[in-house]
């Protein structure tokens, strides 16, 4: 029900996990140079905010993956994508084991958030980064970047991690395909609603983030019904 590595080359492998870059992260560099040129006065600041972005994002993914090795289940993949990274996990079918694999993203950016907040104050007061200065920019975007990235994956919007834990909790009460099924339904309102909001406002490149969900949770729906229809759980 996710993308595949078509399209994608090869990194790294760590930990056993291969990485994988996918061609269109491109496309998201040159629009958040073009969006983001004037706020340093030296370029060179932009790329290390870029290169921040991307060990972000891939921390956020290894979560996942280790976190669903813990429980016993599969992880072998990471393909960084223009909307995120996507760690391609297969934890034991039981909802506390997957409730872990998909909570251990965000959990992650929460711990990075003490620790971006502790090395933007100490290189203040060494005066690294002064007021006004790249460096200062730089930390304040760091704090922004891996809030905002927290803040969207725990969206209650399928298949964010927010609508996957959704999931997950439903998955305690009424089983796996019936909880996909009340998760991508929500995911698919919210994200109609979402993308519409984003084309008024302009934001046409954002609003192909609430394409892509749309287009997941339609696909998980239709696997859940078919799970459903063919009796299982």
């Amino acid at each position: 029900m996710l993308p595949t590595s078509q399209g994608s080359f090869r990194l790294f492998r760590l930990f056993g996990i291969q990485v994988f870059l996918h061609w269109t992260w491109f496309i998201l560099a040159y629009y958040r140079f073009q969006t983001g040129k004037d706020l340093y006065e030296k370029p060179i600041w932009m790329i290390w905010e870029y290169v921040t972005l991307f060990v972000i994002v891939l921390l956020h993914e290894f979560g996942h993956s280790l976190a669903c090795r813990s429980v016993g289940g599969r992880a072998d993949t990471i393909i960084l994508w223009p909307f995120g990274g996507i760690a391609f996990v297969q934890p034991p079918p039981r909802p506390g084991a997957n409730l872990w694999s998909i909570a251990a993203g965000p959990l992650v950016n929460v711990l990075l958030v003490p620790v971006i907040f502790g090395i933007r104050t100490f290189a203040t007061a060494s005066g690294f980064a002064p007021e006004y200065s790249d460096p200062a920019r730089f930390l304040e975007m760091l704090e922004w970047i891996n809030l905002l990235l927290l803040v969207f994956n725990i969206l209650p919007i399928y298949p964010l991690d927010g609508g996957q834990i959704f999931q997950s909790i439903l998955w305690y009460f009424i089983g796996h395909a019936k909880s996909v099924i009340v998760a991508a339904s929500t995911g698919i309102v919210l994200s109609v609603a979402g993308g519409g909001y984003l084309l008024l406002q302009g934001e046409y490149f954002v609003a192909l983030i609430a394409v892509f969900l749309i287009s997941q949770s339609w696909r998980s729906l239709q696997w859940a019904r078919a799970s459903l229809k063919n009796n299982l759980p």
